[in-house]
């Protein structure tokens, strides 16, 4: 199915802010209380059985993380990504590991790694870093160790 035709299907049941096609995958992002329900319901009405990834993208500019949810349908083989724009200062969404369960370690590792609170989150122990280095994906990260490259 073309981007366009998955977009016109799931209009009626999820609440889209905004829409585009990237390499011929339909991203849609969506409100911050509308994305656990719009997982469900690509997963339950819509046949996306698969969770493939999540992370974040940190845009400093924008004063926001990005969380990105990117979901696969082994029936008809169409993927979609999800995006839901967070405060910076104060990240936080809803868990989505009780829908996927391969969310929980997604989750897991974004947490740590951008500061993201995943709300409802059965397991919510870090498991990559020491306690010492916070939210190192970020763009305003620093650490004593850490050396950033040179600006050329």
């Amino acid at each position: 199915m073309t981007t366009q035709e998955l977009l016109e299907k799931i209009k009626g049941k999820i609440q889209i802010v905004e829409s585009k096609e990237d390499l011929g995958v339909l991203n849609i992002t969506v409100s911050k209380s509308a994305l656990k329900n719009s997982i469900a319901s690509l997963k339950d009405d819509f046949g996306f059985d698969h969770m493939n990834f999540m992370t974040a993208i940190d845009l400093p500019a924008d004063s926001c993380i990005e969380a990105v949810y990117r979901l696969y349908s082994n029936t008809t083989k169409d993927s979609i990504v999800i995006k839901v724009k967070l405060d910076r200062k104060e990240p936080k969404t809803d868990s989505v590991a009780g829908i996927f369960r391969t969310a929980n370690w997604h989750e897991r590792e974004t947490a740590e790694m951008f500061g993201i609170e995943f709300a409802g989150h059965p397991d919510p122990r870090r498991f990559l870093l020491t306690e010492d280095i916070i939210n190192p994906l970020r763009k305003d990260f620093t650490h004593p160790d850490f050396n950033p490259m040179p600006k050329v």
